[in-house]
C-alpha cells in the first residue's frame, strides 16, 4: 500500500488526524510499538481515524494488524531466546513479576491459543502474553494464529464499525476537529477507568 502525500488545509486544527490515516508506515510502527511496549490500546488512536475517514478503515485495519503480528512475534522470539537474561530482570524491575508468572502457568500446554486469544482480544496489554509464550517455547503457529484471530476481529470489527457510524457522522456536518478528539478522549478515559478501576 502507497503512502499518499499530505493534502492541503495543513493548517486546519485536527488536520494530524488527517495526515497520519493516509501514512501506512507510521500506523504500521503505532501498532508494533502497541504490540511490543506502549500500555495503551491502539484503538485510542485508530478508532478516530476509522471514524473520520470511514473509506480507509478497512486499510488502517490491515495496516494495524500486520503490524500487530510483526511486534507480537519479535516479543515471542525475545521471550524464547532472552527469557533469563533480559525479560525476568526487565518485569522484577517494573513490578510485574507476579502477573508474568501467572501469565506463563495458563500458557504452558494445551491452553496456549486461548490464553492468548483472550488476552489479545481484550483490552489488557499484550506485552506479557507474548514473553510467556515464547518463555514457554508454545507452538509459535498457534500463538501467531491466536493473535492473527484475535486482533483481526478487533480491528476489521472496528473498521467495518467506523464505516457505519463514519458515515453518518458526516451527513451530520459536525467538524471532524471536535469529533475526532471527543472521541479518542472518550476512549482513552473508559480505557483508564477499565484498567485502574
Amino acid at each position: 500500500m502507497a503512502e499518499d502525500a499530505p493534502r492541503s488545509g495543513a493548517g486546519k486544527p485536527g488536520d494530524w488526524l488527517n495526515r497520519l490515516s493516509r501514512y501506512w508506515t507510521g500506523l504500521g510502527a503505532i501498532s508494533f510499538a502497541e504490540s511490543t511496549f506502549l500500555p495503551i490500546p491502539l484503538e485510542v488512536l485508530v478508532a478516530p481515524l476509522m471514524i473520520g475517514h470511514p473509506p480507509r478503515a478497512l486499510s488502517i485495519a490491515a495496516v494495524i494488524w500486520l503490524g500487530c503480528l510483526v511486534g507480537a512475534s519479535a516479543f515471542y522470539f525475545v521471550g524464547v531466546v532472552a527469557h533469563e537474561p533480559v525479560v525476568l530482570p526487565v518485569l522484577r524491575a517494573l513490578d510485574l513479576t507476579t502477573e508474568y508468572r501467572e501469565a506463563v502457568a495458563d500458557l504452558e500446554g494445551s491452553s496456549l491459543f486461548w490464553s492468548v486469544f483472550v488476552i489479545s482480544i481484550s483490552p489488557a496489554p499484550l506485552h506479557i502474553a507474548t514473553l510467556g509464550a515464547g518463555a514457554v517455547k508454545g507452538s509459535y503457529p498457534m500463538f501467531l494464529a491466536a493473535i492473527a484471530l484475535s486482533r483481526g476481529l478487533r480491528y476489521f470489527g472496528l473498521a467495518i464499525l467506523a464505516q457505519f457510524i463514519g458515515d453518518r457522522i458526516a451527513h451530520l456536518d459536525v467538524p471532524k476537529h471536535i469529533v475526532l478528539p471527543a472521541v479518542m478522549v472518550s476512549l482513552l478515559l473508559a480505557w483508564a477507568v477499565w484498567q485502574f478501576a
